[in-house]
């Protein structure tokens, strides 16, 4: 099978020129074919790179836009947080104001109709002792056994 393949090779029968010749248009097609492929994988890589650099610029300027957001939210926040605190402090000073004794005294007179006592309405009551203060220091014991006495009185004759 060999020998009929060579049978047709005219290749045997050209000269060394024409075979080195065809030898190196081959070689140039394998390199063009392989340039190509390299042109084309650059290519792919370079629009990653460029998809991945876009990417990361959208994301750059999202978490921008999503802080200046925040910054603004907590700005406006700090001004409510202020104008509270303010009127607290009003609010505060007007309670202050109206728990005066006189304030007071008005409002129950005009409001809820009271009047102020005079000196017959005043009674006095003076104590026969003086105040004091008893401390019992029996143990717990005697106060139970005190306690029993008069139960246990009534239980045994």
């Amino acid at each position: 099978m060999a020998g009929i393949g060579t049978a047709y090779d005219l290749s045997l029968y050209e000269t060394e020129q024409e075979r080195h010749i065809a030898r190196k248009e081959k070689n140039q097609s394998v390199i063009i074919k392989a340039q190509t492929k390299f042109a084309f994988g650059k290519k792919i890589l370079n629009i990653i790179g460029i998809a991945a650099l876009f990417s990361l610029i959208t994301a750059v300027i999202a978490t921008n836009a999503s802080i200046t957001s925040f910054s603004r939210k907590i700005a406006k926040t700090k001004e409510e947080m202020v104008l509270l605190q303010s009127e607290k402090s009003y609010l505060e000073f007007t309670l202050e104001s109206r728990m005066t004794l006189d304030e007071i005294e008005s409002y129950a007179m005009n409001n809820l109709g009271m009047v102020k006592m005079d000196a017959s309405q005043k009674k006095y009551v003076e104590l026969e002792n003086q105040n004091k203060i008893v401390i019992n220091d029996s143990p717990v014991k005697e106060k139970l056994t005190e306690a029993i006495r008069p139960l246990m009185s009534y239980l045994l004759p």
